[in-house]
């Protein structure tokens, strides 16, 4: 405070008149405007260059005198050194973040560099997603898209597929962009197989769909024929006395002929297709081509004859008739109704008893014999047939087919 201030204060304590400031009111309504401006610029100053608290202290008193006289009581100096106390110490925590964001900063990369190679795998086939029931992955769906619209395009048939030009570029687009044919002009005889897990996820669609996959026995060959061995007359092991010798028991082989056929047809597919209806196209390829191959594959395992339009291959029902493993009915008994359950429980005593007592033993029957098989219940066995909660039904505890 100035001296024309002090004066004041004392003509209004003559007066009998209380002091502006006694006590009740704010010490700052006292306070010119110069000084309360100066006052300020003093805390910004402070707040941003703390570490040299000295240099900005005094660079604000220089502005307080050059702006006009500027003077302080002890409690303002001390309110002001709290205030300042209190900037150090949030100061303190604000010094860590600049490493903190500098650490997130580098897990973003991180985080962003496996992201990428998940996409990159996920794209190169190499960790395909689960196969869902019924159905092909999206990866696969993809490629068998890409390949169909790849062949269009080479066939010079894009237009048949789609007449919209900006659609036919996506598509085609999308078909070299998913089997990598950017640098390749042009599609050859031999270019695009189906991928070696793409491959295995169309073969188990199949056995979704068929019998004969599901339930033989799988024998991999190569080119041409093989002939893999297997057992024929078994050696006849028995009872020998103690210390006498025993004569050599050689098991006796025979060989299987296991020939190599193609298997295959056409798909036919409706124009009109966008970029939008890819996927589902290779779902529907996939599906489409599983059903008609498990149907190949079934009608050539049971239903083959030896004939020329089944390449002289022989079947199921072939081979059993022709070893004599068959029920034959009386001449005048055509129909599944003429059977009788005594007739198909004979069937079992035609089959080897190895192959009758394993996992995969069952009743392979034609969907003809579905109204008969109820039937066969009665009084005495009321449980011989039974159909279960999961759609599937036993015949004298054995499955049926």
């Amino acid at each position: 405070m100035n001296a024309a201030h002090v004066s004041n204060l004392v003509r209004q304590r003559a007066a009998g008149r209380k002091p502006k400031n006694d006590g009740k009111q704010s010490p700052m309504k006292d306070w010119k405007p110069m000084e309360i401006v100066a006052l300020v610029i003093l805390g910004v100053v402070a707040w941003v260059a703390w570490r040299h608290l000295e240099t900005v202290l005094f660079a604000a008193g220089c502005l307080g005198l050059a702006t006009g006289p500027l003077a302080l009581t002890e409690e303002q100096v001390r309110e002001f050194q709290g205030i300042l106390g209190e900037m150090k110490n949030g100061w303190a925590e604000f010094r860590g973040m600049p490493a903190g964001l500098k650490a997130l900063q580098d897990q973003q990369g991180q985080f962003k560099e496996q992201l990428d190679g998940v996409r990159r795998s996920g794209l190169a086939g190499q960790a395909p997603r689960p196969r869902p029931a019924g159905g092909v992955s999206e990866g696969c769906a993809r490629h068998l898209a890409a390949t169909f619209i790849a062949h269009c395009d080479r066939s010079g048939k894009l237009e048949a597929l789609c007449s919209s030009t900006s659609q036919r570029a996506a598509m085609s687009a999308f078909a070299r962009q998913t089997l990598d044919l950017t640098t390749r002009a042009a599609l050859s005889t031999g270019d695009v197989p189906l991928p070696t897990e793409y491959s295995g996820e169309f073969r188990d669609l199949i056995s979704e769909f068929g019998v004969a996959r599901k339930r033989m026995m799988r024998y991999p060959i190569g080119m041409g024929a093989s002939r893999p061995a297997r057992l024929g007359v078994r050696p006849a092991f028995g009872s020998i006395a103690m210390s006498n010798a025993f004569t050599e028991k050689s098991p006796a082989f025979e060989f299987a002929s296991l020939e190599s056929h193609k298997v295959g047809g056409i798909v036919r597919l409706p124009r009109e297709l966008d970029e939008q209806s890819i996927v589902p196209m290779g779902q529907f390829l996939a599906r489409y081509g599983a059903i008609e191959f498990a149907r190949a594959e079934d009608t050539w395992a049971f239903l083959s004859d030896g004939t020329t339009p089944y390449e002289s291959v022989k079947g199921l029902v072939k081979v059993a008739r022709e070893g004599g493993r068959t029920v034959v009915l009386a001449a005048t008994k055509t129909k599944p109704s003429d059977a009788t359950l005594d007739d198909l429980r004979g069937l079992r005593l035609k089959v080897n008893k190895a192959a009758l007592n394993g996992r995969l033993s069952a009743y392979y029957l034609d969907s003809t014999w579905e109204a008969r098989l109820p039937a066969f219940r009665s009084a005495a066995e009321p449980n011989v047939y039974q159909r279960l909660p999961d759609g599937t039904a036993l015949l004298d505890g054995y499955p049926i087919v």
